[in-house]
Formats: C-alpha cells, sequence, structure tokens
C-alpha cells in the first residue's frame, strides 16, 4: 500500500461538515456515496492549520530498533503542522468530486461502511492492491464547517512478505482566520 495514497485519503475528511445524517446503503457503489457527500455541508473559506499525532504504529517482523527508527519518521511526519487556504470556489465545490474521484478511480481501496449522524463521520475502506498486500482503513471522529478531529486507523497486511502493520493517526483541523498572503490557495 502507498502510505501517501492512504494518508490522502485520510485528510480528505480534515475539513468537511455534517448536515443530514445516514449510512449509506452501498457504500462499494460510487453513485451512493456521491449522493451522501452531496448532504455533507461545506467547509467555510479561511485558513486552516491541521496538526497530527501518531498515536499507533506497529510493525510486525522488524526489530526494536527498526520499529523505533519508522515510529520516529512517522512521528515527525504527522506532527508537521500545516497551513493551508480554503478559497470561496473550493469551499462551494466541497469534496464531492474529490472524494468520488478517490473512489472510481482506486483500484486498490473501496468504502465498506459511510455514515455520517450529526456531527459524526464513520467510514470503513477495505484496500488490496492485488499483488498480495490488503487492510482496512478506518476513519472516525466529529466535524464542523469551521473545525475536525479525526482519527484513522490502517491495519494492513503484506502477504508476500508476511507483515502486519498497524498506524493510528489523529488529526485535527482549525479554521484560524481569512487566508492570508502566505497561505496562497490550496
Amino acid at each position: 500500500m502507498r502510505i501517501s495514497t492512504l494518508i490522502a485519503a485520510a485528510s480528505i475528511f480534515a475539513l468537511t461538515a455534517c448536515g443530514d445524517s445516514g449510512t449509506v446503503e452501498d457504500p462499494g457503489d460510487p453513485d451512493q456515496v456521491a449522493a451522501a457527500m452531496a448532504d455533507i455541508a461545506k467547509p467555510q473559506p479561511g485558513e486552516y492549520t491541521t496538526t497530527g499525532e501518531l498515536i499507533d504504529f506497529e510493525i510486525s517482523g522488524a526489530s526494536e530498533e527498526e520499529q523505533a527508527m519508522m515510529r520516529g519518521f512517522m512521528e515527525m511526519g504527522a506532527a508537521q503542522t500545516q497551513t493551508i487556504c480554503i478559497t470561496e470556489e473550493q469551499a462551494d465545490a466541497g469534496f464531492e468530486e474529490f472524494l468520488g474521484a478517490m473512489q472510481e478511480n482506486s483500484d486498490e481501496c473501496t468504502f465498506t461502511n459511510f455514515s455520517v449522524d450529526g456531527d459524526t463521520l464513520d467510514a470503513t475502506m477495505n484496500c488490496d492492491d492485488g499483488a498480495g498486500s490488503t487492510g482496512t482503513i478506518e476513519f472516525g471522529g466529529t466535524i464542523a464547517e469551521t473545525s475536525q478531529d479525526m482519527t484513522v486507523t490502517m491495519n494492513m497486511t503484506n502477504a508476500t512478505e508476511g507483515q502486519t502493520m498497524r498506524m493510528v493517526l489523529r488529526n485535527q483541523t482549525e479554521r484560524v482566520g481569512e487566508c492570508s498572503a502566505t497561505t496562497g490557495a490550496g
């Protein structure tokens, strides 16, 4: 599994806000996911900061030293604060197109659960790269028009190499004001 793809999938939910509540009947159907996404409110335009925290990281078959090195690398990447600008145009578009394109163009991951209830999102993707790597990605947390607190849990298995990986990331995003000239359009 490409970690950057998985982390990008997790970040999709970073700035969304919930509208109507409900569970998608067939989350494997891109049209149903797109319909559910149409009910999710759009983020407010403005400047946002995102911070992350690596809560758990384990790889089977790796020595303690290797795990510590990989964990340190992942902690460093997760802890970096990012600042982005969401323009009025991007806010109006919301995330329906991005999520729909992600699911339609992904040969690796498919939603198996997608549920919104008030300000709570619960979603699960099953992933299979066709070359021996499989797993699940679970998204859970609260979201609002100007903030979010989302936990992403990844449990992956590489049957070819006989390894498993578990990673739990917490991502918090908050609107901090209007866009500045230094953040530009995100």
